[in-house]
Protein backbone atom coordinates (compact mmCIF):
# COMPACT_ATOMS: atom_id res chain seq x y z
CA UNK A 1 0.00 0.00 0.00
CA UNK A 2 1.24 3.49 -0.84
CA UNK A 3 2.46 5.37 2.20
CA UNK A 4 0.24 8.16 3.55
CA UNK A 5 0.84 11.61 4.95
CA UNK A 6 -1.22 11.97 8.14
CA UNK A 7 -1.65 15.62 9.13
CA UNK A 8 -2.67 16.71 12.62
CA UNK A 9 -3.45 20.42 12.67
CA UNK A 10 -5.48 22.88 14.69
CA UNK A 11 -5.19 26.10 16.69
CA UNK A 12 -2.55 26.82 19.32
CA UNK A 13 -3.30 25.21 22.66
CA UNK A 14 -5.52 22.44 21.28
CA UNK A 15 -3.09 19.65 22.18
CA UNK A 16 -1.63 18.72 18.76
CA UNK A 17 1.77 17.67 20.14
CA UNK A 18 0.26 15.55 22.94
CA UNK A 19 -2.03 13.76 20.46
CA UNK A 20 0.78 13.27 17.94
CA UNK A 21 3.09 11.75 20.57
CA UNK A 22 0.32 9.38 21.68
CA UNK A 23 -0.30 8.25 18.08
CA UNK A 24 3.39 7.56 17.55
CA UNK A 25 3.45 5.37 20.68
CA UNK A 26 0.71 3.04 19.42
CA UNK A 27 1.53 3.09 15.72
CA UNK A 28 5.08 1.72 15.55
CA UNK A 29 4.96 1.74 11.74
CA UNK A 30 4.10 5.45 11.66
CA UNK A 31 7.12 7.75 11.52
CA UNK A 32 7.32 11.34 12.78
CA UNK A 33 8.02 14.13 10.33
CA UNK A 34 11.10 16.35 10.40
CA UNK A 35 10.99 20.10 11.00
CA UNK A 36 13.41 23.00 10.69
CA UNK A 37 12.56 26.02 12.83
CA UNK A 38 14.00 29.36 13.85
CA UNK A 39 12.16 29.38 17.19
CA UNK A 40 13.98 28.83 20.46
CA UNK A 41 14.08 25.34 21.94
CA UNK A 42 11.43 24.96 24.67
CA UNK A 43 13.05 24.11 27.98
CA UNK A 44 10.27 21.93 29.40
CA UNK A 45 8.90 20.38 26.23
CA UNK A 46 9.65 17.15 24.41
CA UNK A 47 8.89 17.19 20.70
CA UNK A 48 6.86 14.74 18.65
CA UNK A 49 9.23 14.93 15.69
CA UNK A 50 12.85 15.41 14.76
CA UNK A 51 13.64 19.13 15.13
CA UNK A 52 16.48 21.18 13.74
CA UNK A 53 16.87 24.60 15.40
CA UNK A 54 18.50 26.95 12.93
CA UNK A 55 19.14 30.66 12.40
CA UNK A 56 16.91 32.77 10.17
CA UNK A 57 19.79 33.05 7.67
CA UNK A 58 20.23 29.26 7.49
CA UNK A 59 16.49 28.71 7.10
CA UNK A 60 16.24 31.28 4.32
CA UNK A 61 19.23 29.74 2.55
CA UNK A 62 17.63 26.29 2.61
CA UNK A 63 14.30 27.73 1.48
CA UNK A 64 16.03 29.57 -1.37
CA UNK A 65 17.55 26.27 -2.52
CA UNK A 66 14.07 24.70 -2.69
CA UNK A 67 14.82 22.44 0.24
CA UNK A 68 11.36 22.50 1.85
CA UNK A 69 8.19 20.64 0.92
CA UNK A 70 6.27 23.28 2.87
CA UNK A 71 7.15 26.20 5.07
CA UNK A 72 5.31 28.87 7.02
CA UNK A 73 5.77 31.72 9.46
CA UNK A 74 3.96 30.92 12.71
CA UNK A 75 3.95 33.43 15.59
CA UNK A 76 6.91 35.20 14.01
CA UNK A 77 9.10 32.08 13.60
CA UNK A 78 9.85 30.04 10.49
CA UNK A 79 8.88 26.36 10.29
CA UNK A 80 9.60 24.08 7.35
CA UNK A 81 9.50 20.41 6.34
CA UNK A 82 12.69 19.30 4.55
CA UNK A 83 11.98 17.58 1.26
CA UNK A 84 14.86 15.09 1.07
CA UNK A 85 14.42 13.62 4.56
CA UNK A 86 10.65 13.30 4.37
CA UNK A 87 10.67 11.82 0.87
CA UNK A 88 13.13 9.21 2.17
CA UNK A 89 10.77 8.34 5.06
CA UNK A 90 7.79 8.08 2.70
CA UNK A 91 9.55 5.42 0.64
CA UNK A 92 8.95 2.91 3.43
CA UNK A 93 6.52 4.39 5.99
CA UNK A 94 3.49 6.59 6.42
CA UNK A 95 4.50 9.83 8.11
CA UNK A 96 2.75 11.88 10.81
CA UNK A 97 2.87 15.68 10.47
CA UNK A 98 1.98 18.08 13.29
CA UNK A 99 1.82 21.30 11.27
CA UNK A 100 -0.19 24.49 10.96
CA UNK A 101 -2.97 25.09 8.45
CA UNK A 102 -0.62 26.84 5.99
CA UNK A 103 1.68 23.83 5.81
CA UNK A 104 -1.27 21.44 5.60
CA UNK A 105 -2.59 23.26 2.53
CA UNK A 106 0.83 23.06 0.84
CA UNK A 107 1.20 19.32 1.49
CA UNK A 108 -2.33 18.64 0.19
CA UNK A 109 -1.49 20.51 -2.99
CA UNK A 110 1.68 18.45 -3.47
CA UNK A 111 0.45 14.98 -2.51
CA UNK A 112 -3.29 15.05 -3.17
CA UNK A 113 -5.13 11.93 -2.02
CA UNK A 114 -2.10 10.54 -0.20
CA UNK A 115 -2.77 13.17 2.47
CA UNK A 116 -5.21 12.45 5.31
CA UNK A 117 -5.85 15.76 7.07
CA UNK A 118 -7.30 15.90 10.59
CA UNK A 119 -8.20 19.13 12.36
CA UNK A 120 -8.23 19.08 16.16
CA UNK A 121 -10.89 21.26 17.75
CA UNK A 122 -10.93 22.52 21.34
CA UNK A 123 -13.99 21.58 23.35
CA UNK A 124 -14.63 25.28 23.94
CA UNK A 125 -13.23 28.73 23.24
CA UNK A 126 -12.46 29.07 26.97
CA UNK A 127 -10.34 25.90 26.91
CA UNK A 128 -8.34 27.22 23.96
CA UNK A 129 -7.71 30.57 25.68
CA UNK A 130 -6.61 28.84 28.90
CA UNK A 131 -4.17 26.58 27.05
CA UNK A 132 -2.61 29.49 25.16
CA UNK A 133 -2.12 31.31 28.48
CA UNK A 134 -0.42 28.22 29.95
CA UNK A 135 2.20 28.26 27.20
CA UNK A 136 4.39 30.41 29.45
CA UNK A 137 5.21 34.03 30.02
CA UNK A 138 4.21 36.24 27.14
CA UNK A 139 3.32 39.86 26.62
CA UNK A 140 -0.30 40.93 26.23
CA UNK A 141 0.47 41.74 22.59
CA UNK A 142 1.89 38.25 22.00
CA UNK A 143 -1.13 36.65 23.67
CA UNK A 144 -3.56 38.66 21.53
CA UNK A 145 -1.59 37.71 18.38
CA UNK A 146 -1.68 34.01 19.26
CA UNK A 147 -5.39 34.10 20.06
CA UNK A 148 -6.20 35.92 16.81
CA UNK A 149 -4.11 33.37 14.89
CA UNK A 150 -5.90 30.46 16.63
CA UNK A 151 -9.31 31.90 15.79
CA UNK A 152 -8.23 32.32 12.15
CA UNK A 153 -7.15 28.68 12.04
CA UNK A 154 -10.48 27.54 13.50
CA UNK A 155 -12.20 29.23 10.57
CA UNK A 156 -10.32 26.89 8.20
CA UNK A 157 -11.41 23.60 9.79
CA UNK A 158 -13.69 22.71 6.86
CA UNK A 159 -10.63 22.57 4.58
CA UNK A 160 -9.65 19.35 6.37
CA UNK A 161 -10.88 15.82 5.67
CA UNK A 162 -11.88 15.22 9.30
CA UNK A 163 -12.53 17.22 12.45
CA UNK A 164 -12.00 15.71 15.92
CA UNK A 165 -12.79 17.44 19.23
CA UNK A 166 -9.96 17.01 21.73
CA UNK A 167 -11.74 17.01 25.08
CA UNK A 168 -9.66 17.90 28.16
CA UNK A 169 -8.59 14.73 29.97
CA UNK A 170 -9.93 12.44 27.24
CA UNK A 171 -6.75 11.73 25.28
CA UNK A 172 -7.57 8.04 24.85
CA UNK A 173 -10.90 8.90 23.22
CA UNK A 174 -9.28 11.45 20.90
CA UNK A 175 -6.62 8.97 19.80
CA UNK A 176 -9.24 6.24 19.31
CA UNK A 177 -11.29 8.59 17.08
CA UNK A 178 -8.22 9.30 14.96
CA UNK A 179 -7.43 5.58 14.92
CA UNK A 180 -10.83 4.87 13.39
CA UNK A 181 -10.14 7.48 10.70
CA UNK A 182 -6.78 5.89 9.95
CA UNK A 183 -8.45 2.48 9.74
CA UNK A 184 -10.78 3.82 7.07
CA UNK A 185 -7.80 4.70 4.87
CA UNK A 186 -6.09 1.35 5.34
CA UNK A 187 -3.67 2.04 8.16
CA UNK A 188 -3.70 -0.71 10.77
CA UNK A 189 -5.14 0.44 14.08
CA UNK A 190 -3.38 -1.17 17.02
CA UNK A 191 -6.22 -1.32 19.54
CA UNK A 192 -4.63 -1.68 22.97
CA UNK A 193 -7.57 -1.29 25.34
CA UNK A 194 -5.45 -0.59 28.41
CA UNK A 195 -2.57 1.11 26.67
CA UNK A 196 -1.22 3.95 28.81
CA UNK A 197 -0.80 7.05 26.65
Amino acid sequence: MESKLIIISGPAGVGKTTVAKALLKIYPALKPSVTYTTRQRRAKSTEDKKMYYVSVAEFERKRGEGGFLEWAVVHGDYYGTPQAEVEKLLETHSVLFNIDVQGAAQLKKLYGKRVISIFLLPESHTQMVDHIKKRGEMSQGSFVQRLKSAEGELAQQEDFDYQVVNVEGKLTETVAAIGRIMGKVGLEWVDKVNHKL
